[in-house]
């Protein structure tokens, strides 16, 4: 790199010294010149290609996903085990799992820039950051704090303008989906999503996916819950009769249509239960850019044969 402040002598003169050292010769200030140039030249390459130079360590799917359509994916040299799609990332050095990173692996890529997300890896967070690397915090929980965190995650590597574009782009898909009237003038569909069955947990109205379903143009069964992603009784989804259900929590068909006073469920009796084959849940439960596919598939599940 050229010393910007000490001028051509100062570079001059030590690439004359460092050579009569090197070799026992004075060359004459005709055959140095050139050397010069390509000093200069060299020093200005290197400037122009800061975007270039840049390491990129991914802790979260969500932010691998949203640099991933920012078209930021080529200076990525990390990423967790969850990070999967798009399937460029695969070929990508792995870090840990998003709730075990492997902080020595981070250090050994030397990344000029640390994405991570929630509160989970807020202690990896700071460790990096005291030991001098950049780290870039985003953790979005709802749909307009998606497409804010596009632009954030977009100005952290320096593309605005297309992380512009993306942002625009993702609300005006949401928002044509969202104007989109139900056929025949249908009634809303409450929809029960099951994350977990022991304990059996589900989702508010006021998380991501809660959002998403009503988007779609779906009724959440739990408006409110003690938190986005809360513990529920069986009594309350027996008692609110869902139309639909969609099964996140790993169990099978004949054990629902076993789960003791759940024949009567609309869901259950009209088997209009969809699971991980039918939506892919990672189109719904991460604050990611494919939730625009999620939207639209919930929306052919949810009025499928209207």
């Amino acid at each position: 790199m050229i010393d910007k402040n000490g001028g051509f002598a100062k570079l001059f003169f030590m690439i004359r010294n460092d050579l009569f050292y090197m070799f026992g010769v004075l060359l004459p200030a005709a055959l140095l010149l050139p050397l010069l140039l390509l000093a200069l030249v060299g020093g200005c390459q290197e400037s122009a290609s800061g975007q270039a130079e840049a390491r990129y360590v991914v802790l979260s799917p969500e932010l691998a996903e949203i640099i991933a359509v920012i078209e930021g994916t080529n200076n990525i040299v990390g990423v967790t085990e969850e990070c999967a799609w798009p399937a460029e990332l695969q070929a990508k050095a792995r870090v840990g799992k998003f709730g075990a990173l492997d902080r020595e692996k981070i250090i050994a890529l030397q990344p000029t820039l640390v994405f991570a997300s929630s509160l989970e890896q807020q202690a990896a967070a700071t460790e990096l950051a005291k030991l001098g690397i950049p780290v870039h915090t985003v953790y979005p929980r709802s749909i307009e704090e998606l497409l804010e965190a596009v632009k954030t995650v977009g100005a952290a590597l320096k593309m605005p303008d297309r992380a512009a574009f993306v942002a625009d782009s993702l609300r005006a898909e949401l928002d044509r989906i969202k104007a989109t009237p139900p056929p025949g003038g249908s009634p809303r569909p409450k929809v029960y999503l099951e994350i977990y069955r022991e304990p059996l947990m589900s989702v508010a109205d006021s998380s991501f996916v809660g959002q998403l379903i009503e988007l779609a143009g779906g009724d959440n069964i739990f408006s409110h819950l003690e938190r986005d992603y809360s513990r529920i009784r069986a009594e309350d989804v027996i008692r609110a009769k869902p139309d639909i259900m969609i099964c996140y929590s790993r169990d099978s068909l004949a054990n629902i249509q076993k789960r003791l006073g759940w024949q009567d469920i609309p869901a259950v009796k009209n088997n209009r239960i969809c699971f991980e084959n039918d939506l892919n849940p990672d189109w719904i439960l991460r604050a990611g850019p494919r939730c625009v596919q999620g939207a639209k598939r919930l929306r052919e599940i949810l009025y499928e044969n209207k």
